[in-house]
This record gives structure tokens, C-alpha cells and sequence, in this order.
């Protein structure tokens, strides 16, 4: 027998590579196990693609697999082909794809380590050089790699001293795996054996047996065992052999997040209406027949989305099969988790990058056992190996964080469609506000729409007006009337809050309403300038300003996190003239507590949420009451479902309208429909006020009335003129580097390339536009450029695209300039 096996730790575009099956393996292994191969000299982790009795081997005679790291595959069938279909339709190398997807910390691979084999007499310490006297001395406490030794010196030096010191016999090489997730193991003396009684000639042996004789009764990890004393196969083996050790299986860290779920007892379903009724009714039958089949829930905020999600898990739970539920980032859905945790208790599982490895891990181990049926995570959760999905479901499915932009580029809503067709098994995409490509899709027949049109409890929609800020109200940035009054004029803090807006929080805090206010930029000034000079300050990675803040005086970069204090004099002039602009949220609050002294007033940003548990904090106290106003930026937007919010304000709905992208209408449509429908969830009616300078725009005025289909008819006869998607497929090839005319270059090599390809189509088939720079020009220090492709033939294009890559890899390679090609893309900045 033989098998596929995809290595893990490689580098480059390595193919699956064929091993044989040792005879023992043969009944257990199966396509998605993860397991042990050789490599080289080398050990390293790879995933069983396909077994096969003469798979293609070209004659060559095959390394056997070593182990089997866990009893049952890592992937099921589904998650195997999701994977292919991950590397094939963003053109990426398979080896890539696991890489990506696999978790660094499940990655067990073998390394070179030294260890002291006898301490050398003084008379030869003494003749040995001051570096491997420190060599010496560092592994008298343990075990190390080259690289664990490299503070020591440099590794040529290193190698030089180690290869000596092996020579002289004062070192020993041996080879270590490192990785500890692996099926867990433990060891431990048996009974009525008293390790101290036993004539052991081996020197490994005995130190096994004498850190074994000190561990509790329940015995050592052999993880641990191995971390201290290395390489100790052999001499385990000749232990167990004779008996004097029993090796047991261990068990798997917990992870807090699969055992915090509050109440033992879960809560029972509510009663639907009959919009969710209706809902459930049309893709309930598709779990019980195992069918695959996509839905687009449209749901108007305060629909009763979430209640539909969780009737369908049960129904999936009951046939015996797994819940996939995409949320776009764990920290902005608390209330849908607390939902699903308060149904279904420990049957949860979450997954989020706040998690640590051994949390993030017993997830997975978690998935793998069984003790966790559902599986709630961002984009990355549909990759978690929870085997046979019942139930896909996509909340907020129009979000961006689905995108990944960073290695594959891959969208987790489009993957989580093709996990339900390879699973069969429904796929449930959630939104108030549909992307416009799920929404084509649902006009097209591909989809099958939902509409939930009317909120639960039949409560009204907030009334939403407009506040025109080019004429008839004070723009933001003037002070307020209470400033004006002040005889210190130079002193009043300016707001960007209009007149009626400030009003509307003064007579909903005497109502006592909650407010929210959102404004889509963080910080206290957008940037510092020179009144001067002209001069403004900007990042030294990047071709964007600096944002100022308050709390600690600095100058942040919001795009690769550089921070610097803010100067007292101009860095150009070094005149007296820096002067802040613009308004962020961090300005907001300050301006509120001048305005309203008496409320309480908190801010939600990245910021202020960043540390585990704050923005939970947060929502508790405005769900409490015990926050007036919460200001913030998109996170105030989404998952707050909060009674007690009557009014809601949008300090500047201009902001995402001015980007350079033609989703910007889209998104500004979604922003505003989502942060209108946080207001007016309880019994008491809401109101939203928007202030603008665009309030012609049909985004703004579509939001005003809550119509979503008059935007999308709008929105789609523009794409459709302008030849963008969803009416045709879009790619983007991203050429970076820190040398600028090496980038350029490359860029106009490929646009070269794409149009010779595009002229060999024919029929205007593929469009070519660049190369240009990008809108944000340098990135974290590598300057970029981009070359946009257009095609109404998917299949087409990426030949054109693979053709254009195979042309030039090798020489942007040489050229240290990195070419990706980003299949769908939604970020074009």
C-alpha cells in the first residue's frame, strides 16, 4: 500500500509526495490522518491526501510513514476536497494551502540537537576556546538546537564550535522532534516496582527511571520527558519491554472557552413568527435529506436571524451531524454566542485569535472527539476539522473580515459554499444588508431567497432623518452653543456633532435613552500639520499620515502599527506650528464630556478593546445601563442588541463614501443600515440622525428609507455599465518591494504578459488596466503596485494569470520582488 502525503513543513511549491504503508499502519491509515514522514534527513508532518495500492511512485524505491499522530483523520473527506478547491481556485500551490490551514502548533518536526555526552576534565576545559566553554556551560542545563545556541555567536562560529566539541566526544548530536500536539501520551513507573531496586545498565534508562519515580502518581507527558532528557526512543522501548513502565494515553488540555458557557441548564427555543416559521420551514427539509443547498436570509435588523440559526442546529444536532457557524470577527458577536451557549452549553466550541496555542488546539482536539458539535469562529473556523457538517451557516455575510488578505486570499463565504456542496449539506448566508454578488446569485436562480421583513415583536424601524451639513445646520467642527457662551472662547473644545444632533442627545439623555454614536475613524486628530510649512506628518513605512492621540501623545500608523512620540516643533521647520485636524473617536468622548458632564460616556474602538474581555465589559454595562453614550467605530455596528438604545448618531457618512473603490457605495449603504438598526430593539421607538455632506448620494438616501432593494437596483445598474461584479470577474496581481524601480518593472512585465494573453482571446474576453501604483502607494516599508484583470470567462483569465506568474517568478524572485495574484478581491487600496 501506498499513500499521498502533503508535507506541512516544506517550503515552496512542493507536490504531494508518495511514502509506503508499513503493514501495521495499513488498517488504520486513511486520506485526512496526519501523520509522521521522512524528509531528507529530516522528520516532519505531513496529511494523507490519498492511499491507493500503486499510486504513482516513478519507480522509485519509497520511505515508509513513521506514525500516526491521531487515531482518527484530521480531515474528513469534505475538508480534503475544500482544500483542493482552496488551492485550485486561488491559484495557489496545494503544499500552500495546508500550510495555511493547518496550525503552526500542530506541526511536529525533527531537528538537530546537542547535548553534553561527558563533562570534560579540567585539564580539557581549560584548552577549550571561551565560546565552547559557553557552549559547554549552556548545555550543562539542557538539550539544545544550533539555533537555541546562536546568542552565543554566529552560526558559522556555532557550527565550528559544535562540530569540535562532537570530535572531542564532550558533545553528543542527536536528532529531537519538537511539536508537542500530538496524541498525548503519558508514562509512569508500574506498581509495585521500585525503580531503585532495579539493575539498569543504560544511562538513558536510568534517568527515565529516576524522573518517572518523582512524578505524581498519574505519571509524566512524554512530551515533557522528552523536552528534558532528548531523543529517548530506544530506551523507552527496552523499558516498556521488560515491563518496568506502562505508557497510557494522556489527556487533552481543556480549553476555557469550551467549558465557560455559564448555566448548566440550556434554554429552551422560542416561539417563531411566522416570517421565521416560513424560514425554517424551507431549509429544514435540505438537513433531513442530507441535500446541499444555499439560502440567502435576507433579515432586516431585529428580524430574528439568530433564533432561525439556532432552531436549525438543533435539527442538524438531532440527525446526528455538526454546526459550522461563521461569524466576522468572535469579539463583535457576543450576544449570537451567548445564544448558542445558552442553548447548547459545552456543545460549543469557539474558536478566535485571542486564544493561546494550547486553547486553540483543544478545539481542534475538541472538533476531533466529538465533545464539540458546533463550532463558532471567524474565517478561519470553516477549516476547524468538525467531520461531517449538517449545517453551514454564514452570519453577516456581506462582512469584509470573510476576506483574508494576507497569504491565500481566500473568502470564507465562498469556501463555506463549497464545504456544503462536497459535505451535502445546506449553506444559510445571513445578512440585513446581501452582498450584491449573493444577491445576483439569488436573482439568478443559484440561491434560494429568504425574506424576513418585519422585526420581531413587530416592533417599528427607527425613524431615520438627515442632516445636511453644507448648509442650514453648523458643520462639525464648530463649537457647540454651551462653548460659545464661555468667556473663554479660545478654550471650548470644537465637536463633530451638528446642532440638532447635540439637541437630540440633550433630550434623549432627559428621557433617559441611550445613545450611540458612530464615527468610522479612530484617534483624537487625523493627522498633525504645520501651519507653517504646510508639512504633515506622515508614517516612515508607509505613504499615509500619522493619526494623533491623546491618551499618550503619539503618532500612530493605523496600517502597520508604527508609533512615535508626537513632536513639539515641526520635523520640516522646527517652527512652533503643528496643529491637529480632523476629528476620531478619541476626540468624540472628549468633546461629549463637555457637552453632556453628566453622562456616562464610554468609547469602542480597536483602542480601548483591544485586551481580552473589554468590549464584553462594555456591551454588559450599556445592556445594564450603566452607559449613557457609547461612541465608537464599526464595532459599535454589529452585535449590539441593546433595549435601552433610542437614539443613534452618524457623526460623518462621507467617510467610506470618498475611497477609491467601487464598493465604496455599497459599503457606505451597509455601515449606515447597520448602525441605524442598533437603535429601537426595545419597546420604546428610536431615532437615527445622519450627518453628511453628500445627502443626495443614493447610498445615504437608500439608508435613510431602509431600502435595500432600490440600492441594489441602483448599485447594479452601475456595476453592470461599468463592467465590474458581479456582471464579470475581477483578479488583482499585487507586485511589492523595497526597491521601488524593480516593483515597477515587474508590474509592467506582467500588464505585458495579461494583455498578450487577453490579445490571443480575443472578443475583448480579458481586460487589462495598469500597471498603476496602488491608492496607498508604500506599505510597511515595500512599495506597491497592481494590475487589475477583468473577464467574463473565470477560466480563461487564470490561465492568463498562471501563464504571466510561470513567465515571471523566476525574476521577481532574483529581483526579491513578491508577486501574488488575488482572485476576487475586495480590498483595492
Amino acid at each position: 500500500m501506498q499513500a499521498k502525503v502533503v508535507v506541512l513543513g516544506s517550503a515552496g511549491d512542493l507536490a504531494p509526495l508518495t511514502y509506503s504503508i508499513a503493514p501495521a499502519l495499513a488498517a488504520t491509515l486513511q486520506p485526512g490522518h496526519r501523520v509522521i514522514v521522512p524528509l531528507g534527513s529530516r522528520r516532519m508532518t505531513g496529511v494523507v491526501v490519498e492511499t491507493g495500492a500503486a499510486l504513482d511512485s516513478a519507480g522509485k524505491a519509497l520511505k515508509p510513514i513513521v506514525e500516526i499522530l491521531e487515531p482518527q483523520p484530521l480531515f474528513d473527506r469534505p475538508h480534503l476536497e475544500l482544500l483542493n478547491f482552496l488551492a485550485s481556485y486561488y491559484m495557489a500551490p496545494i503544499a500552500e494551502a495546508y500550510r495555511s490551514v493547518v496550525p503552526g502548533l500542530a506541526r511536529i518536526e525533527s531537528h538537530r540537537r546537542y547535548r553534553l555526552d561527558a563533562a570534560p576534565a579540567p585539564l580539557m576545559l581549560a584548552s577549550l576556546t571561551p565560546l565552547e566553554r559557553e557552549i559547554v556551560a549552556a548545555l550543562e542545563r539542557r538539550p539544545m538546537t544550533p539555533r537555541q545556541l546562536r546568542r552565543l555567536g554566529s552560526d558559522r562560529e556555532i557550527n565550528a564550535a559544535l562540530g569540535r566539541l562532537v570530535t572531542e566526544r564532550i558533545l553528543a548530536e542527536e536528532t529531537a522532534t519538537v511539536g508537542r500536539h500530538r496524541e498525548p501520551v503519558r508514562l509512569r513507573v508500574r506498581t509495585a516496582i521500585d525503580p531503585n531496586q532495579l539493575k539498569i545498565r543504560g544511562r538513558r534508562q536510568r534517568e527515565i527511571m529516576r524522573m518517572l519515580a518523582g512524578a505524581p502518581s498519574e505519571g509524566m507527558p512524554l512530551d515533557e520527558l522528552k523536552t528534558r532528557l532528548g531523543e529517548i526512543g530506544p530506551a523507552l522501548r527496552m523499558l516498556k519491554a521488560r515491563g518496568w513502565i506502562e505508557i497510557e494515553p494522556g489527556e487533552p488540555a481543556e480549553n476555557a472557552d469550551l467549558t465557560a458557557h455559564g448555566d448548566d441548564e440550556t434554554e429552551a427555543p422560542l416561539t417563531m413568527n411566522d416570517e421565521q416559521q416560513a424560514a425554517f420551514n424551507a431549509i429544514a427539509p435540505a438537513i433531513d435529506a442530507r441535500r446541499y443547498e444555499t439560502f440567502l436570509l435576507w433579515g432586516v435588523t431585529a428580524s430574528g436571524k439568530t433564533e432561525i440559526y439556532l432552531s436549525l442546529a438543533a435539527r442538524a444536532l438531532g440527525h446526528g451531524r455538526n454546526v459550522i457557524l461563521l461569524v466576522p470577527e468572535i469579539a463583535l458577536t457576543d450576544q449570537l454566542v451567548r445564544a448558542f451557549r445558552r442553548r447548547f452549553g459545552a456543545l460549543v466550541a469557539i474558536a478566535h485569535s485571542a486564544q493561546n496555542v494550547a486553547e486553540r488546539w483543544a478545539n481542534w482536539r475538541a472538533a476531533l472527539s466529538g465533545r464539540a458539535r458546533i463550532m463558532i469562529g471567524p474565517r478561519s473556523a470553516i477549516f476547524a476539522p468538525l467531520h461531517d457538517p449538517g449545517l453551514i451557516v454564514v452570519d453577516e455575510e456581506h462582512d469584509a473580515a470573510y476576506k483574508n488578505e494576507e497569504g491565500i486570499r481566500y473568502n470564507a463565504r465562498d469556501l463555506a459554499v463549497a464545504l456544503g456542496r462536497f459535505a451535502r449539506c445546506p449553506v444559510v448566508l445571513g445578512s440585513a444588508t446581501p452582498s450584491a454578488e449573493s444577491w445576483a446569485n439569488a436573482r439568478k436562480g443559484r440561491y434560494r431567497m429568504l425574506k424576513l421583513v418585519r422585526r420581531v415583536m413587530e416592533r417599528p424601524f427607527a425613524a431615520v432623518e438627515i442632516i445636511d451639513l453644507r448648509r442650514g445646520a453648523p458643520k462639525p467642527g464648530n463649537r457647540d452653543a454651551a462653548a460659545r457662551e464661555n468667556a473663554d472662547e479660545a478654550a471650548a473644545e470644537p465637536v463633530p456633532l451638528s446642532e440638532p444632533l447635540v439637541a437630540a442627545i440633550h433630550a434623549n439623555l432627559a428621557a433617559r435613552g441611550q445613545t450611540i454614536l458612530f464615527l468610522n475613524r479612530r484617534g483624537y486628530h487625523n493627522f498633525l500639520q504645520c501651519h507653517n510649512c504646510g508639512a504633515v506628518l506622515t508614517c516612515p513605512n508607509c505613504s499615509v499620515s500619522q493619526t494623533f492621540h491623546l491618551r499618550d501623545r503619539s503618532l500612530r500608523c493605523h496600517y502597520c502599527g508604527e508609533r512615535r512620540p508626537a513632536p513639539e516643533t515641526c520635523p520640516e521647520c522646527r517652527a512652533l506650528g503643528l496643529e491637529g485636524l480632523g476629528f476620531g473617536t478619541e476626540r468624540l468622548v472628549v468633546a461629549l464630556s463637555k457637552i453632556v458632564p453628566a453622562a456616562r460616556v464610554e468609547r469602542m474602538d480597536s483602542d480601548t478593546s483591544g485586551r481580552r474581555g473589554e468590549r464584553t465589559r462594555m456591551l454588559t454595562a450599556l445592556q445594564r445601563g450603566e452607559i449613557d453614550i457609547l461612541g465608537g467605530t464599526p464595532m459599535v455596528t454589529k452585535g449590539v442588541d441593546v433595549p435601552g438604545v433610542t437614539l443613534v448618531g452618524v457623526s460623518l457618512a462621507d467617510v467610506a463614501l470618498n475611497l477609491p473603490d467601487f464598493r465604496s457605495a455599497e459599503r457606505t449603504f451597509q455601515l449606515l443600515t447597520q448602525v441605524a438598526g442598533r437603535a429601537g430593539r426595545g419597546e420604546r421607538p428610536g431615532r437615527v440622525l445622519i450627518q453628511t455632506y453628500a445627502p443626495g448620494h443614493y447610498s445615504i438616501r437608500t439608508a435613510r428609507d431602509q431600502d435595500y432593494e432600490r440600492f441594489m437596483r441602483r448599485e447594479l445598474t452601475l456595476r453592470r455599465e461599468l463592467g465590474y461584479p458581479p456582471f464579470t470577474r475581477l483578479a488583482l496581481v499585487r507586485i511589492e518591494s523595497e526597491d521601488s524601480p524593480a516593483a515597477a518593472r515587474i508590474a509592467a512585465e506582467a500588464a505585458a504578459a495579461l494583455k498578450r494573453a487577453a490579445a490571443s482571446a480575443g472578443d475583448g474576453a480579458i481586460r487589462v488596466l495598469g500597471p498603476a501604483p496602488a491608492p496607498i502607494e508604500r506599505l510597511r516599508g515595500r512599495y506597491r503596485f497592481q494590475v487589475m484583470v477583468k473577464s467574463a470567462a473565470l477560466q480563461e483569465m487564470r490561465a492568463a494569470l498562471g501563464a504571466m506568474r510561470a513567465a515571471l517568478a523566476p525574476e521577481a524572485a532574483r529581483a526579491a520582488v513578491r508577486l501574488m495574484i488575488d482572485i476576487d478581491p475586495l480590498n483595492m487600496l
